[in-house]
């Protein structure tokens, strides 16, 4: 048996979406890592990394190992056998600004993207302690393994995982748009 998909004929709305949707996340996306860029040396960066990316971490490792005995000295994990430091970049906000930029470009009630924020950002957020935690050990334990997450493993890793998020948050937004409303 032969079947074929009938397309309808692009209207007026969706004739641009991709191009739209292009267009709208590089806009943000910059506008978004120039903000960032701005509060460099602020108390913006200060609670970014000191408070919410390196103090969080000291306390997942003592979790971990209590014999390490982290402790967070500013943006530096120390303990007697490392020092660690955690700079601009390091704290996940480009991947999390990534994220927020498409969330944002795509078509999808406002609702919808607040919940993909929220949830996206929380798991950039934790994949991100994980892989600081991870630098941590392998500082600790082996320096070429240590280059080799903090330059190419982690960063793919982060970057993989948010645009996984965001196409199973489109897919979810897009069946719930199928959907029928429901009567109040």
């Amino acid at each position: 048996m032969l079947t074929h998909a009938v397309h309808s004929p692009p209207t007026e709305g969706n004739r641009f979406g991709p191009i739209r949707f292009a267009i709208l996340f590089l806009a943000l996306f910059v506008v978004f890592q120039f903000s960032y860029s701005q509060a460099r040396g602020t108390v913006v960066e200060r609670v970014a990394i000191d408070h919410a990316t390196v103090t969080p971490s000291a306390a997942l490792i003592n979790l971990l190992t209590p014999a390490e005995r982290v402790h967070a000295e500013g943006h530096r994990l120390v303990s007697e056998r490392v020092r660690l430091s955690v700079l601009n970049g390091c704290e996940g906000t480009e991947a999390l600004l990534l994220l927020c930029a498409a969330i944002l470009a795509f078509r999808a009630p406002w609702k919808q993207k607040l919940t993909a924020i929220l949830l996206g950002g929380a798991l950039v957020y934790a994949i991100n302690q994980a892989r600081i935690v991870g630098l941590y050990f392998a500082l600790r334990y082996n320096k070429e393994l240590f280059d080799a997450i903090h330059g190419y493993i982690g960063p793919t890793l982060i970057v993989i995982l948010a645009c996984l998020f965001f196409l199973w948050w489109v897919r979810r937004a897009g069946n719930d748009a199928d959907k029928p409303a429901q009567p109040a």
